[in-house]
């Protein structure tokens, strides 16, 4: 399995990393992308983060997940067409997609949240285009290819959201509980 995990300046520091944390701990192999036309991407708290490649350089049909984290920086999917395309076609293929926070939005503007149930950061829902809107108490949902979630408190419920949809039940279990996260 192959999550490709879009960064942007002004990403959200734990949103992305926390969820690639989660799946590479799962042993899934995990491909941070720039859009930003350099290797080199600060967060919106202003932590440098070295992606893996840059969006030119990454062939997505190899990859069975689009990640899109949040924060302030998602405003600049919308302006890198090569990767509203990607998102598309991916959808189209019914392959996996996950946003958190305001990244469902993009979704929502691409029109493929349409009659899905899906969840963001507060204040975001009118961006989710004709979505069956989730509220709180929910931390995540997945409904078909496509997971969202609602902000940086809810980023280790998609990662082990996305382990248990890449790797099974039991392997997203162990790893709750390895990382204290599930205490029974």
């Amino acid at each position: 399995m192959k999550v490709t995990a879009f960064l942007t300046n002004g990403f959200e520091t734990v949103e992305a990393l926390a969820v690639i944390d989660i799946l590479r701990r799962a042993k899934v192999d995990v491909e941070t992308v720039s859009i930003t036309g350099d290797l080199e991407v600060k967060s919106a708290q202003n932590i440098i983060v070295h992606a893996d490649k840059l969006f030119s350089e990454v062939d997505l049909e190899q990859s069975d997940v689009l990640f899109l984290p949040g924060g302030p920086g998602h405003k600049s999917y919308m302006e890198c067409p090569e990767l509203l395309e990607a998102i598309k076609s991916h959808n189209a293929k019914g392959k996996r997609i996950a946003a958190i926070c305001a990244a469902p939005s993009i979704l929502g503007r691409l029109g493929i949240l349409s009659g899905r149930k899906a969840m963001c950061f507060p204040g975001f829902e009118e961006y989710l285009q004709d979505a069956q809107i989730v509220d709180a108490p929910e931390r995540v949902v997945t409904d078909g290819n496509i997971t969202t979630s609602r902000g940086m408190g809810t980023s280790v419920d998609l990662g082990l959201e996305l382990v248990k949809l890449l790797c099974g039940q039991d392997v997203a279990d162990a790893l709750g509980k390895s990382i204290q996260y599930i205490l029974v």
